[in-house]
Protein backbone atom coordinates (compact mmCIF):
# COMPACT_ATOMS: atom_id res chain seq x y z
CA UNK A 1 0.00 0.00 0.00
CA UNK A 2 2.89 2.47 1.03
CA UNK A 3 4.35 1.27 -2.34
CA UNK A 4 1.45 1.95 -4.13
CA UNK A 5 0.60 5.48 -2.29
CA UNK A 6 4.16 6.45 -3.16
CA UNK A 7 3.80 5.81 -6.81
CA UNK A 8 0.88 7.91 -7.01
CA UNK A 9 2.22 10.42 -5.08
CA UNK A 10 5.40 10.70 -7.79
CA UNK A 11 3.35 10.69 -10.84
CA UNK A 12 0.96 13.78 -9.62
CA UNK A 13 4.49 15.03 -8.84
CA UNK A 14 5.72 14.55 -12.68
CA UNK A 15 2.40 16.12 -13.98
CA UNK A 16 2.47 18.65 -11.76
CA UNK A 17 6.13 19.45 -12.97
CA UNK A 18 5.11 19.58 -16.48
CA UNK A 19 2.33 22.20 -15.80
CA UNK A 20 4.38 24.65 -13.84
CA UNK A 21 7.33 24.00 -16.73
CA UNK A 22 4.16 25.28 -19.17
CA UNK A 23 3.01 27.57 -17.22
CA UNK A 24 6.44 29.70 -16.33
CA UNK A 25 7.27 29.41 -19.90
CA UNK A 26 4.36 31.04 -21.02
CA UNK A 27 4.27 33.71 -18.21
CA UNK A 28 7.41 35.31 -19.33
CA UNK A 29 7.51 34.99 -22.77
CA UNK A 30 3.72 34.66 -24.07
CA UNK A 31 1.29 36.42 -21.45
CA UNK A 32 4.33 39.17 -20.92
CA UNK A 33 4.45 41.98 -23.31
CA UNK A 34 8.16 42.42 -22.55
CA UNK A 35 9.12 38.58 -22.62
CA UNK A 36 7.12 38.68 -25.51
CA UNK A 37 9.43 41.29 -27.76
CA UNK A 38 12.23 40.01 -26.06
CA UNK A 39 11.42 36.22 -27.38
CA UNK A 40 10.06 38.10 -31.13
CA UNK A 41 12.94 40.78 -31.19
CA UNK A 42 15.30 38.45 -33.87
CA UNK A 43 12.30 39.06 -36.36
CA UNK A 44 13.66 42.48 -36.45
CA UNK A 45 16.61 41.13 -38.79
CA UNK A 46 14.78 38.17 -40.44
CA UNK A 47 14.74 38.79 -43.91
CA UNK A 48 12.23 36.88 -45.56
CA UNK A 49 9.91 38.88 -42.79
CA UNK A 50 11.33 42.11 -42.84
CA UNK A 51 10.77 41.84 -46.99
CA UNK A 52 6.98 41.51 -46.00
CA UNK A 53 6.64 44.09 -43.61
CA UNK A 54 8.58 46.63 -45.34
CA UNK A 55 5.16 46.27 -48.56
CA UNK A 56 2.68 46.48 -45.90
CA UNK A 57 4.35 49.45 -44.34
CA UNK A 58 5.10 51.44 -47.52
CA UNK A 59 1.60 50.59 -48.54
CA UNK A 60 -0.20 51.69 -45.13
CA UNK A 61 2.91 54.91 -45.34
CA UNK A 62 1.74 55.74 -48.83
CA UNK A 63 -1.68 55.95 -48.12
CA UNK A 64 -1.74 57.87 -45.15
CA UNK A 65 1.06 60.54 -45.82
CA UNK A 66 -0.55 61.07 -49.51
CA UNK A 67 -4.32 61.41 -47.80
CA UNK A 68 -5.40 64.57 -48.66
CA UNK A 69 -2.56 65.74 -51.39
CA UNK A 70 -3.29 66.56 -54.42
CA UNK A 71 -2.85 63.81 -57.48
CA UNK A 72 0.47 65.81 -58.65
CA UNK A 73 1.87 66.55 -55.34
CA UNK A 74 1.40 62.82 -54.39
CA UNK A 75 3.31 61.40 -56.95
CA UNK A 76 5.96 63.45 -56.05
CA UNK A 77 5.82 62.16 -52.44
CA UNK A 78 5.46 58.66 -53.34
CA UNK A 79 9.10 57.87 -54.46
CA UNK A 80 10.40 59.06 -51.23
CA UNK A 81 8.18 56.71 -49.05
CA UNK A 82 9.19 54.01 -51.19
CA UNK A 83 13.28 55.01 -50.82
CA UNK A 84 12.82 55.28 -47.32
CA UNK A 85 10.77 52.32 -46.71
CA UNK A 86 12.87 50.20 -48.67
CA UNK A 87 15.72 51.19 -46.37
CA UNK A 88 14.06 51.84 -43.32
CA UNK A 89 15.29 48.78 -41.19
CA UNK A 90 18.65 50.72 -41.02
CA UNK A 91 17.31 54.20 -39.76
CA UNK A 92 18.92 54.84 -36.37
CA UNK A 93 15.03 54.85 -34.33
CA UNK A 94 14.49 51.63 -36.08
CA UNK A 95 15.27 49.18 -33.20
CA UNK A 96 12.72 51.40 -30.94
CA UNK A 97 10.00 51.09 -33.34
CA UNK A 98 10.22 47.79 -34.05
CA UNK A 99 10.15 46.58 -29.67
CA UNK A 100 7.06 49.29 -29.48
CA UNK A 101 5.64 47.43 -32.01
CA UNK A 102 6.14 44.38 -30.31
CA UNK A 103 4.69 45.55 -27.35
CA UNK A 104 1.54 47.03 -28.76
CA UNK A 105 0.64 44.34 -30.95
CA UNK A 106 0.86 41.79 -27.97
CA UNK A 107 -1.72 44.31 -26.09
CA UNK A 108 -3.87 44.77 -28.87
CA UNK A 109 -3.79 40.82 -29.34
CA UNK A 110 -4.51 40.47 -25.85
CA UNK A 111 -7.40 43.58 -25.32
CA UNK A 112 -9.26 42.10 -28.94
CA UNK A 113 -8.55 38.71 -28.94
CA UNK A 114 -7.35 38.86 -32.37
CA UNK A 115 -3.62 37.98 -32.84
CA UNK A 116 -2.85 41.59 -34.87
CA UNK A 117 0.46 43.31 -35.41
CA UNK A 118 0.09 46.97 -34.68
CA UNK A 119 2.47 48.90 -37.43
CA UNK A 120 1.69 52.27 -35.90
CA UNK A 121 5.49 52.86 -34.32
CA UNK A 122 7.01 51.33 -38.09
CA UNK A 123 4.39 54.06 -39.85
CA UNK A 124 5.63 56.82 -37.55
CA UNK A 125 9.16 56.42 -38.31
CA UNK A 126 8.65 56.22 -41.93
CA UNK A 127 6.57 59.68 -41.39
CA UNK A 128 9.54 60.89 -39.38
CA UNK A 129 11.79 60.37 -41.98
CA UNK A 130 9.81 60.91 -45.06
CA UNK A 131 8.84 64.23 -43.39
CA UNK A 132 12.63 64.94 -43.29
CA UNK A 133 13.06 64.72 -46.56
CA UNK A 134 10.32 66.34 -47.93
CA UNK A 135 10.37 69.27 -45.24
CA UNK A 136 7.11 68.96 -43.11
CA UNK A 137 5.51 68.22 -40.15
CA UNK A 138 5.19 64.36 -38.97
CA UNK A 139 2.06 62.98 -38.44
CA UNK A 140 1.16 60.21 -35.92
CA UNK A 141 0.01 57.23 -37.67
CA UNK A 142 -1.94 56.06 -34.47
CA UNK A 143 -2.95 52.69 -34.01
CA UNK A 144 -2.27 50.45 -37.23
CA UNK A 145 -3.35 47.35 -36.51
CA UNK A 146 -2.28 44.36 -39.10
CA UNK A 147 -4.49 41.11 -39.07
CA UNK A 148 -2.02 37.71 -38.03
CA UNK A 149 -5.29 35.65 -37.81
CA UNK A 150 -8.69 36.62 -39.23
CA UNK A 151 -10.09 34.01 -35.87
CA UNK A 152 -10.95 35.37 -32.01
CA UNK A 153 -9.27 33.81 -29.51
CA UNK A 154 -9.93 35.61 -26.25
CA UNK A 155 -11.62 32.64 -24.32
CA UNK A 156 -8.05 30.61 -25.18
CA UNK A 157 -6.27 34.23 -24.51
CA UNK A 158 -8.30 34.49 -20.54
CA UNK A 159 -7.06 30.58 -20.47
CA UNK A 160 -4.05 30.98 -21.05
CA UNK A 161 -3.49 33.58 -18.99
CA UNK A 162 -5.09 31.93 -15.75
CA UNK A 163 -3.18 28.53 -16.40
CA UNK A 164 -0.02 31.17 -16.84
CA UNK A 165 -0.43 32.60 -13.36
CA UNK A 166 -1.42 29.19 -11.75
CA UNK A 167 2.66 28.05 -12.29
CA UNK A 168 3.92 28.77 -8.92
CA UNK A 169 0.70 26.95 -7.25
CA UNK A 170 1.48 24.02 -9.88
CA UNK A 171 5.19 24.01 -8.68
CA UNK A 172 4.70 23.81 -4.92
CA UNK A 173 2.36 21.30 -5.28
CA UNK A 174 4.78 19.46 -7.31
CA UNK A 175 7.66 19.31 -4.64
CA UNK A 176 5.19 18.48 -2.01
CA UNK A 177 3.95 15.82 -3.56
CA UNK A 178 7.47 14.49 -4.77
CA UNK A 179 8.32 14.87 -0.75
CA UNK A 180 5.30 13.03 0.59
CA UNK A 181 6.10 10.02 -2.39
CA UNK A 182 9.46 10.23 -0.76
CA UNK A 183 7.99 9.83 2.69
CA UNK A 184 5.98 7.23 1.71
CA UNK A 185 8.42 5.47 -0.18
CA UNK A 186 9.91 1.39 1.44
CA UNK A 187 13.30 2.92 -0.78
CA UNK A 188 13.99 6.37 -1.16
CA UNK A 189 16.65 6.36 -2.93
CA UNK A 190 15.37 4.37 -5.60
CA UNK A 191 12.37 6.84 -5.41
CA UNK A 192 14.63 10.03 -6.10
CA UNK A 193 16.34 7.68 -9.14
CA UNK A 194 12.94 6.95 -10.55
CA UNK A 195 11.60 10.69 -10.33
CA UNK A 196 14.70 11.63 -12.22
CA UNK A 197 13.72 9.02 -14.96
CA UNK A 198 10.30 10.26 -14.92
CA UNK A 199 11.24 13.81 -15.28
CA UNK A 200 13.10 12.70 -18.18
CA UNK A 201 10.32 11.35 -19.49
CA UNK A 202 8.13 14.46 -18.85
CA UNK A 203 10.87 16.88 -20.46
CA UNK A 204 10.61 14.02 -23.31
CA UNK A 205 7.17 14.08 -23.72
CA UNK A 206 6.60 17.92 -23.82
CA UNK A 207 9.40 18.30 -26.13
CA UNK A 208 7.62 16.20 -28.33
CA UNK A 209 3.88 17.89 -27.84
CA UNK A 210 5.88 21.28 -28.47
CA UNK A 211 7.06 20.24 -32.12
CA UNK A 212 3.14 19.27 -32.99
CA UNK A 213 2.16 21.98 -31.20
CA UNK A 214 4.27 24.01 -33.93
CA UNK A 215 3.31 22.06 -36.62
CA UNK A 216 0.02 23.35 -36.01
CA UNK A 217 -0.30 26.59 -35.53
CA UNK A 218 1.96 26.78 -38.91
CA UNK A 219 -0.58 24.82 -40.85
CA UNK A 220 -3.37 27.74 -39.83
CA UNK A 221 -3.91 29.82 -42.91
CA UNK A 222 -2.30 33.45 -42.17
CA UNK A 223 -4.30 36.20 -42.97
CA UNK A 224 -1.94 37.82 -45.06
CA UNK A 225 1.51 37.80 -46.40
CA UNK A 226 3.10 39.18 -43.29
CA UNK A 227 1.06 37.25 -41.01
CA UNK A 228 2.12 33.99 -42.96
CA UNK A 229 6.14 35.15 -42.51
CA UNK A 230 5.49 36.26 -39.09
CA UNK A 231 4.05 33.03 -37.94
CA UNK A 232 7.17 31.16 -40.31
CA UNK A 233 9.69 33.34 -38.22
CA UNK A 234 8.27 33.50 -34.82
CA UNK A 235 7.30 29.66 -34.17
CA UNK A 236 10.61 28.10 -34.26
CA UNK A 237 12.14 31.38 -31.83
CA UNK A 238 9.03 30.21 -29.57
CA UNK A 239 10.11 26.35 -29.67
CA UNK A 240 13.83 27.21 -29.44
CA UNK A 241 13.33 28.99 -26.08
CA UNK A 242 10.34 25.97 -24.97
CA UNK A 243 13.18 23.89 -26.14
CA UNK A 244 15.94 25.49 -23.72
CA UNK A 245 13.80 25.35 -20.39
CA UNK A 246 13.23 21.32 -21.22
CA UNK A 247 16.82 21.26 -21.36
CA UNK A 248 17.46 22.49 -18.01
CA UNK A 249 14.47 20.21 -16.86
CA UNK A 250 16.57 17.02 -18.38
CA UNK A 251 19.89 18.60 -16.71
CA UNK A 252 17.83 18.36 -13.85
CA UNK A 253 16.46 15.32 -13.83
CA UNK A 254 19.83 13.72 -14.73
CA UNK A 255 21.27 14.98 -11.20
CA UNK A 256 18.20 13.48 -9.51
CA UNK A 257 19.17 10.06 -11.20
CA UNK A 258 22.28 9.92 -10.71
CA UNK A 259 22.22 11.05 -6.80
CA UNK A 260 19.54 8.21 -6.57
CA UNK A 261 21.83 5.54 -7.67
CA UNK A 262 24.38 6.70 -5.56
CA UNK A 263 22.25 6.94 -2.54
CA UNK A 264 21.03 3.33 -3.61
CA UNK A 265 24.54 1.91 -3.69
CA UNK A 266 25.45 3.62 -0.79
CA UNK A 267 22.98 1.93 0.83
CA UNK A 268 23.33 -1.41 -0.28
CA UNK A 269 27.50 -0.97 0.47
CA UNK A 270 26.09 -0.42 4.04
CA UNK A 271 24.01 -3.31 4.31
CA UNK A 272 26.79 -5.18 3.38
CA UNK A 273 29.09 -4.17 5.99
CA UNK A 274 27.01 -4.89 8.44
Amino acid sequence: MRTFGSAVLVLAALLLAGAAVCGAWLSQNAVSAQGFSQLAEPLGEDEAFQSELSSAVASQASASLSEGLPAGLAALVEPVIENVVSGFQQAPGYPEAWTQTLERSHAATFDSGTPSLDLGPLLNLVSSEVAGEIGTEPADAGQRLLTVSSAEYSRELETLVRFSDSWPLFAAAGVLAALLGLLAARRRSTTVALIGAGTAGMAGALWLASGAAASIVERQTPANPVASAFTAGFVPLAESSFHSWLVVMLIAAAVLFVLGLVFRVAAGNRRTVR
